[in-house]
């Protein structure tokens, strides 16, 4: 069975109304989610803050102007109907009884979800009992993870400073400057057995791991950059961040392609890969052994994280003015078996400031000159499952984002 985005499925499965569904209603949906781990349960619902027409990230946008840019082109906000892979997975999750928990992140607000699980028949995930959602919005559905994601509480707008002067209610809130408002989603780590269900979203402790948090740096410090600017209109001035949350900057799809180009100056990769030791000259028909050196030098966390079919790949060559001399390629990430059980087979991820080195070994040609090229390109998608998904011109895969150069003359 091949394998896309979040999880393995084998048990085919429907949702029948029972007499207990037609017994249930929102308020066990509450209940129901309140005792899930948060990547099960999406975020409570609210009430339109007073002064407000509705939740929607445009009507933020009215005052909020250049944070509501960044967030547009954002893959936050492209997470639900924009992103086709998703749409793809999500339909095959249905079949099988579990798109409640996929929509969860996608999706995160109650307001959004148009129908809501209020139990589990016979406790089986893949069995879920729905309820329809009376305060369900499809236009904040549309917006996916959008600004009242984070920001909206109990009729509140939640904020850094809480003391601004808005036509709505404000309220402090420090969470939104702790790693936790970030792993609600990116930190997802459980498994089915029955089904052979799991997802393996570990983003979250690999931070914790990393070092980087007893140093004062958190999830934002990197995708939020800090910046200086009046946080809306007519306001004056405070240090704030970007709402871009970059990481890989692959496009959700390849119209989008040239508005996430632009935010590459913003987000330097979190691969570094380099010659290491190629000699300005060497003497015809030398043998060489060339290091380069690559690492995650910029994450704090494995480098790639997050969905486990995501990796790098890795090229190098050295040619002479006559044709090739040597090659070699790699990837970088994990490889799992997802039928007949989930199973991590192999894992050479880097982990955060980890640096490995490796030899291109060729020989020298008689005269002229040796072209080294290493290039990283990082891949959300591999080729095969593209396909298999129908995704092409729909999805992109990847994208190089390293290309580094070195000429040596034979003299």
């Amino acid at each position: 069975m091949k394998r896309a985005l979040l999880v393995a499925l084998v048990v085919a499965g429907c949702t029948k109304t029972t007499s207990k569904a037609r017994s249930l209603g929102y308020d066990d949906a509450i209940a129901f989610y309140a005792a899930q781990p948060p990547f099960l349960s999406p975020m409570p619902y609210s009430d339109v803050p007073e002064g407000l027409p509705d939740l929607t990230a445009a009507t933020c946008g009215k005052c909020h102007v250049e944070i509501y840019e960044e967030w547009r082109i954002s893959t936050h906000a492209r997470a639900w109907t924009d992103d086709a892979q998703f749409m793809e997975e999500l339909a095959k999750s249905e079949k099988q009884g579990v798109a409640w928990m996929c929509v969860n992140c996608h999706t995160p607000m109650v307001n959004q979800l148009d129908r809501l699980v209020a139990d589990l028949e016979g406790g089986a995930v893949e069995k879920p009992i729905y309820v329809p959602n009376p305060r369900y919005s499809k236009a904040l559905q549309d917006d996916a993870i959008t600004c009242g994601t984070c920001h909206v509480r109990d009729g509140q707008i939640l904020g850094p400073y809480g003391d601004t002067i808005a036509p709505h209610p404000v309220k402090k809130d420090e969470r939104l400057k702790t790693v936790e408002v970030c792993t609600q989603c990116h930190q997802a780590k459980a498994e089915w057995r029955h089904i052979a269900l799991a997802c393996v979203f570990d983003t979250g402790e690999e931070y914790a791991a990393s070092g980087y948090g007893e140093e004062g740096k958190t999830c934002q410090s990197c995708h939020m950059p800090e910046v200086t600017r009046p946080i809306a209109t007519n306001g004056k001035p405070r240090v704030t961040r970007r709402h871009w949350f970059g990481g890989s900057l692959i496009p959700k799809h390849p119209r989008f392609t040239k508005e996430m180009a632009a935010l590459r100056e913003h987000y330097p990769p979190g691969l570094e890969a380099f010659w290491v030791n190629a000699p300005k000259e060497v003497r015809p028909d030398m043998p060489l052994s060339i290091t380069y050196r690559y690492g995650n030098a910029n994450a704090g966390h494995m480098l790639p994280s997050g969905d486990p079919e995501r990796f790098i790949r890795i090229e190098l060559s050295a040619e002479s003015d006559d044709g090739p001399l040597a090659k070699d390629s790699f990837q970088i990430g994990s490889v799992y078996q997802w039928s007949p059980e989930v199973k991590k087979i192999s894992d050479n991820r880097l982990r955060p400031r980890e640096a490995r080195e490796r030899k291109l070994s060729l020989t020298a040609p008689k005269s002229g000159h040796i072209y080294l090229t290493l290039t990283a390109s990082r891949f959300r998608i591999n080729e095969e499952n593209l396909a298999y998904h129908d995704l092409e011109g729909r999805y992109v895969a990847g994208q190089r984002f390293l290309t580094t150069t070195a000429t040596i003359t034979v003299r």
